[in-house]
């Protein structure tokens, strides 16, 4: 990188100044010159961008360069797939089949380098990082419980068996259900005629009589409305 922005900033960036050690340390000095250097002539480097340079962090040096030229030839780099900044093995692991992808502790070990852990500033950092990592191992494993339930020996809940009867159930197959709107339904009365329930005329028109010159309002006539198997049904006309 030295090399290549001293070809288009001679009096500034010395290679001298560089050391060619491959140490974490000479790497260090090395970046922090660089870093500088981006900062005072307003370059687009990002800083994670470096560091995953530094820790040998897996399409790191990749993004770097498109970023470095970019910024010094102002042109765009065109890419099918845009890069994303996380720099961790998840593109990888999802490629894997299920019974070979990492656990928790190969995630770990796969996505924090030695490094790291010998040039954080503080245990607290090294920690977040950690946790980090293990979230996102937590919301793959999750994915792949999403994905293929039956291997995880997952059964679905109530809800989403309610919700899957929904769904299932069509507008056409739905029976027995009825419209306020419909305007064509019709109704057909049916007289049922059941023996000994009809009583005679006079006997409707001397209740009538009785009930009619009731002063008091005492009288409650029963009308004996059909007898079967030797009982009889008895019932009470109220006003």
């Amino acid at each position: 990188v030295a090399e290549i922005l001293s070809w288009y900033h001679p009096k500034e960036i010395k290679i001298h100044c560089f050391n060619n050690g491959t140490s974490i340390q000479s790497k260090l000095l090395n970046w922090n010159l660089l870093e500088t250097f981006f900062k005072n002539k307003n370059y687009a480097i990002d800083k994670d961008v470096m560091d995953g340079t530094i820790h040998c962090k897996s399409a790191a040096a990749e993004v770097l360069v498109e970023q470095l030229y970019t910024t010094l030839t102002n042109r765009p780099t065109y890419r099918l797939v845009p890069r994303n900044h996380t720099f961790n093995d998840l593109s990888y692991q999802s490629k894997l089949p299920l019974h070979a992808r990492a656990t928790a502790s190969t995630a770990i070990k796969n996505n924090l380098a030695n490094t790291e852990l010998e040039t954080g500033p503080d245990t607290n950092h090294l920690m977040n990082k950690t946790q980090h990592i293990i979230s996102l191992h937590r919301q793959h494993r999750q994915n792949q419980r999403l994905q293929d339930p039956d291997r995880f020996g997952i059964k679905p809940n109530l809800g989403e068996i309610r919700q899957k009867g929904k769904s299932d159930i069509s507008p056409k197959n739905r029976t027995g259900t009825c419209n306020s709107n419909q305007e064509n339904v019709q109704f057909a009365e049916i007289k049922v005629k059941q023996s000994g329930r009809d009583l005679p005329v006079s006997a409707m028109e001397d209740m009538k009589g009785k009930i009619n010159n009731d002063m008091f309002g005492t009288y409650q006539p029963t009308v004996k409305i059909g007898e079967s198997n030797g009982f009889s049904a008895v019932a009470q006309y109220s006003r």
